[in-house]
């Protein structure tokens, strides 16, 4: 019994102990309303870095480096900004050296792919146009709207490595009316030839693409 008696004088104790040191109040502290009410020292903005980046490797448009440029040149061309032209960055030339390989200049019909997909390709880069309220499109700004939109960018629906491969090697610039119809295709390589499961459309609600499969 004493020992009961003794404990709980013990946790009496300890309770009044700690409203001591709570004071028996709830009001919260008044904030600091002096000359200087914030931290001090005021925290400062970090020092601005004076390194530039290192790009190590650059990708815009799926398959062109790929495709057009020699394995050893991809490391100038990861190197450089994009609009480096071709005195810094191999790739112009390498378009207009495939392509006139693939599909030479034609000078009584007037067509020269190698210029005008040199001209499409590079900068290798997306380009939207942001002022346009038409429809996306991959190539819209570097085409006046022929592959769809004047929005450019890319629609989650569209197959850029077959709009690729038709300039390329197929129809699609002549079906666009930016060069004339050279009778070079060549249909074997002008499209991946793989066909979209149609469960894997786009949908038209966030987030735009369908379940995976």
């Amino acid at each position: 019994m004493k020992k009961s008696i003794a404990t709980l004088a013990a946790a009496g104790s300890l309770c009044v102990a700690l409203a001591a040191c709570n004071g028996g109040s709830v009001t919260p502290p008044p904030f600091n309303t002096g000359p200087n009410p914030f931290a001090s020292p005021l925290p400062s903005n970090p020092t601005v870095s004076t390194q530039s980046y290192v790009q190590i490797e650059l990708l815009a448009r799926p398959a062109i480096k790929e495709v057009f440029e020699n394995f050893v040149d991809h490391k100038t061309t990861n190197a450089v900004e994009p609009y480096a032209g071709a005195a810094a960055d191999p790739l112009p030339n390498a378009i207009v050296k495939f392509e006139d390989t693939v599909r030479p200049p034609n000078a009584a019909l007037g067509t020269d792919y190698g210029k005008t997909l040199a001209s499409i390709l590079y900068p290798n880069e997306y380009t939207v146009d942001l002022s346009s309220t038409d429809s996306a499109s991959y190539l819209g700004v570097e085409t006046g709207g022929a592959t769809g939109g004047k929005f450019g960018g890319r629609d989650i629906g569209d197959d850029v490595v077959n709009i690729s491969l038709g300039a390329l090697f197929g129809k699609t610039l002549s079906a666009l009316k930016v060069v004339p119809d050279d009778g070079e295709e060549n249909n074997c390589l002008s499209a991946e030839n793989v066909s979209q499961n149609p469960s894997q459309a786009k949908i038209s609600s966030f987030p735009y693409l369908s379940p995976p499969h």
